[in-house]
């Protein structure tokens, strides 16, 4: 894909990404970027799970995006983003957007790591891109391929198997599971809407808007719910206060690889972080954190991972597979 055209659509990525200036593709940069998105956006869901262990959840929120927000849009600055300032309606899309995105998606997430696994909200949100094609098809009116149907079968098996703790369904699908599941769903709803949203063309701006108006907002409930900025630096871990600040600087300048990576490289590769990043997860719960893998873990994410490859690459593969039959006959 050239520089400076709209990424190609993706049910992981924005659906508006352009990049300006052009970026040069160079390859060592490009092994970096990628190992960054992976390592970084992998290893969230862990420093979520440590911050929320001291900190409440909107104060993690509070922090972590008004340092993203101020990180993103400093950056944009300086590389001349913002020469030209986004209209007012680019700035409601954004806030809208943001909402759906920040404060209810990964604000729901944030909420269920009270009392959910890391590595078990990971996966959760790795179902995205199926919630993403089943709003498509809702909403949008944009057929299921029979290969999207799969993955939307072995993706949705995959979440059931991982949920279930080996009791029954009223124990396993718990208050913070349910807050999880409402969170991906929230993020889905506006993945699927997105490009319809008249946002900035400039990816970095656009989520920079987003991450300072979800951290305003998130300070201001703060303001309101409490406890007082005292209170929670007194209360906080060492390991929590790493977290969130790990959260809000590494995990939002990551973003930054993200950009130029959907500059440089196939839409269809860079999306391929939506399945390290479990795996990541999976592996910082379990070693790290000491967490408690599920009855049927194996299967359940063996199950989604499959049909997150279905979702991401099975309608290439189907025609891959058409074209070597054609090539015999």
């Amino acid at each position: 894909m050239g520089a400076g055209k709209m990424v190609e659509r993706c049910p992981v990525m924005p659906a508006i990404a352009a990049i300006d200036p052009p970026m040069k593709r160079q390859p060592g940069l490009v092994i970096a970027s990628y190992a960054t998105i992976y390592l970084v956006w992998g290893s969230t869901y862990f420093f979520i799970r440590q911050s929320v262990l001291t900190i409440p959840p909107m104060w993690v929120m509070a922090i972590r995006w008004l340092i993203g927000g101020a990180l993103l849009l400093g950056f944009s600055a300086v590389r001349g983003g913002l020469k030209k300032l986004p209209s007012v309606r680019n700035i409601l899309s954004a806030v809208v957007l943001g909402t759906l995105l920040l404060l209810a998606g990964n604000g729901g997430i944030t909420i269920a790591e009270l009392h959910v696994d890391s590595y078990v909200a990971a996966l959760l949100a790795s179902s995205t891109p199926i919630i993403v094609a089943v709003f498509d098809s809702l909403l949008l009116r944009k057929p299921l391929t029979a290969a999207r149907i799969l993955g939307v079968v072995f993706g949705f098996a995959g979440v059931a198997v991982l949920l279930y703790n080996g009791q029954s369904l009223a124990t396993s699908l718990n208050a913070s599971v349910l807050i999880g599941l409402g969170g991906v769903l929230c993020w889905g709803l506006a993945t699927s809407l997105g490009h319809r949203f008249p946002v900035s063309g400039d990816n970095t701006v656009n989520s920079g808007i987003q991450m300072l108006f979800v951290g305003i907002v998130s300070l201001l409930v703060c303001a309101v719910i409490g406890p007082a900025p005292g209170a929670v630096l007194k209360a906080a871990s060492v390991l929590s206060l790493v977290g969130v600040l790990y959260l809000g600087v590494i995990g939002s300048a990551a973003f930054s690889a993200y950009t130029y990576l959907v500059g440089v490289e196939p839409a269809e590769r860079v999306v391929s972080y939506a399945l390290v990043n479990p795996l990541i997860a999976l592996v910082l719960g379990l070693w790290l954190a000491a967490e408690v893998p599920t009855p049927f873990l194996a299967l359940g994410v063996t199950l989604a991972l499959i049909g997150l490859g279905f979702m991401l690459y099975g309608e290439r593969l189907v025609a891959w597979l058409r074209s070597k039959a054609r090539t015999k006959t």
